[in-house]
């Protein structure tokens, strides 16, 4: 970056200066050796679940691996301490990330996670796009709302939902 500075949506509007934060930490964090890693053991789960325990991202940050959701909570993490509008979205048996284009923008750009290790940071955002779009374009809903779930943090923290530490 620049300075090695992260601003969030200081400065005029500009969703690419947005984007290339975004791509900072997509890249601080493959340094990092960050891997996907498929961990179905949740020891919470009931009989005939399938389910992944979510973990702490210093856990993640420790461990060097994510899932899907560890490899979500732990970006949407940073996205909001950089100052940026974060979500987690939620499809059937997936998570990813998202991030505001652009304070009070309405915009959404998104990002696949599990591609941290493996691929770029534009490839992941492809990935993340075409996945949100395949669901939206489906016009799902279950039972807790449509699909695909965007979960935005600020919300999350209006109702009461904060980081465990």
């Amino acid at each position: 970056m620049p300075g090695r500075r992260i601003w969030g949506y200081q400065g005029r509007p500009d969703p690419e200066a947005t984007a290339t934060q975004v791509k900072a930490l997509f890249e601080t964090l493959k340094e990092a050796g960050i891997a996907y890693v498929d961990s179905v053991i949740d020891f919470g789960a009931g009989p005939g679940q399938v389910t992944q325990r979510t973990r702490l991202p210093r856990e993640s940050l420790r461990h060097r691996s994510a899932n899907c959701i560890d490899g979500t909570v732990l970006f949407a993490s940073l996205l909001e301490c950089a100052s940026l509008h974060a979500a987690i979205v939620l499809v059937p048996g997936h998570a990813f990330v998202g991030w505001e284009t652009w304070r009070g923008s309405g915009e959404w750009d998104y990002l696949e996670t599990t591609m941290i290790g493996s691929h770029d940071f534009e490839a992941a955002r492809q990935r993340a796009r075409t996945l949100y779009q395949r669901f939206a374009d489906e016009d799902l809903a279950g039972d807790e709302g449509p699909i695909p779930r965007v979960l935005k943090l600020n919300d999350l923290r209006v109702h009461g939902i904060w980081p465990m530490e």
